[in-house]
C-alpha cells in the first residue's frame, strides 16, 4: 500500500510542471481523530487542522477540465491522538493501564482536485462551487506526550494518576505517510470542508496485539493507524499572474 501512495505522489508532482499558479488560501477545523488498533484503543481525541495551500489550475491548456481540475498543495500543523486502555499481567488482579497520546505533526499534502458549478441560487449573484479532492501526504511529528496510568477497579486504593509521561516520538513512529479525501463547497473566497485523512504507517507495533497473534506473521489489520474526520472553514484568494 505505500508504494502505491509514493507512486501517486510522484505522478502528481510531475503534474505541477504543466500547472500555473491559480488562488491561495487558508483553512481552519476541527474534529474527530484516533489511533485505529480495535484492541488496545478505546476513544479518540479532539484532532485540529491549520493549513495554509496553493492551487495550482491549467486554464491557459486546451482540455476541457481547464476549469474543473487543478492541483493543490501546502503545509498545514494537525492534532492527532488518541485513549488506549491494556489489562495488566502483574501483581493486582483486575488492573488496567490507560493513557492516551497527544501528538502534533506538520503535513505536506499534493491532491488532485475538481470543482463544478452548482444551479445559481435564486437572488445570488455570485456562483456556488462543490469541490472534492483526493491524494497523498506525508506528515512528520513535530512534538507529542503519551501519558499513562494503572487504574485498579477491584482495588481503588491502587489507582494512580496520570503520573508516567514519555514524549510521544520516543515511543511511536515520527513520519506518517497519509491518504487524505475531502468533499467541500465554495462561495467567493469562503470554503467549506469536510475531509477524512489515514495514515498508513503503523505508529507503535510494540503494541499490535494483532499482529502479535498472528501465528503466520502477515498483518491482516491495518491496527496503529492515525484517522480524522474534520470540519474546516476557509477562505482563498486569487493569484494574478502578468503573463506580458
Amino acid at each position: 500500500m505505500n508504494k502505491k501512495v509514493f507512486i501517486i505522489l510522484f505522478t502528481l508532482t510531475a503534474m505541477f510542471a504543466n500547472a500555473q499558479f491559480k488562488d491561495f488560501g487558508f483553512r481552519a477545523g476541527a474534529g474527530w481523530a484516533n489511533i485505529s488498533d480495535d484492541i488496545l484503543m478505546r476513544k479518540g481525541v479532539t484532532g485540529y487542522n491549520f493549513s495554509a495551500y496553493i492551487n495550482y489550475g491549467f486554464g491557459q491548456t486546451e482540455s476541457y477540465l481547464r476549469n474543473t481540475f487543478y492541483l493543490q498543495t501546502g503545509v498545514s500543523l494537525i492534532h492527532r491522538g488518541g485513549y488506549f486502555a491494556q489489562h495488566y499481567s502483574g501483581y493486582t488482579l483486575g488492573a488496567i493501564r490507560e493513557g492516551f497520546f497527544d501528538m502534533w505533526y506538520a503535513q505536506v499534502p499534493i491532491l488532485a482536485a475538481f470543482q463544478f458549478e452548482l444551479p445559481r441560487i435564486p437572488y445570488v449573484n455570485d456562483p456556488l462551487y462543490l469541490h472534492a479532492y483526493i491524494g497523498p501526504a506525508v506528515s512528520v511529528g513535530l512534538w507529542g506526550d503519551v501519558r499513562e496510568r494503572k487504574v485498579a477497579p477491584t482495588y481503588p486504593q491502587a489507582t494512580e494518576n496520570y503520573d508516567h509521561e514519555d514524549k510521544a516520538f520516543d515511543v511511536i513512529s515520527r513520519l506518517d505517510v497519509n491518504g487524505i479525501f475531502g468533499i467541500g463547497v465554495h462561495w467567493r473566497g469562503f470554503t467549506f470542508d469536510f475531509f477524512y485523512d489515514h495514515g498508513f504507517m503503523v505508529l507503535y507495533d510494540e503494541i499490535d496485539v494483532l499482529s502479535q497473534m498472528e501465528s503466520t506473521g502477515e498483518r491482516k489489520s491495518f491496527s496503529g493507524n492515525n484517522q480524522a474526520f474534520i470540519f474546516a472553514l476557509g477562505y482563498k484568494l486569487p493569484i494574478y499572474k502578468n503573463n506580458e
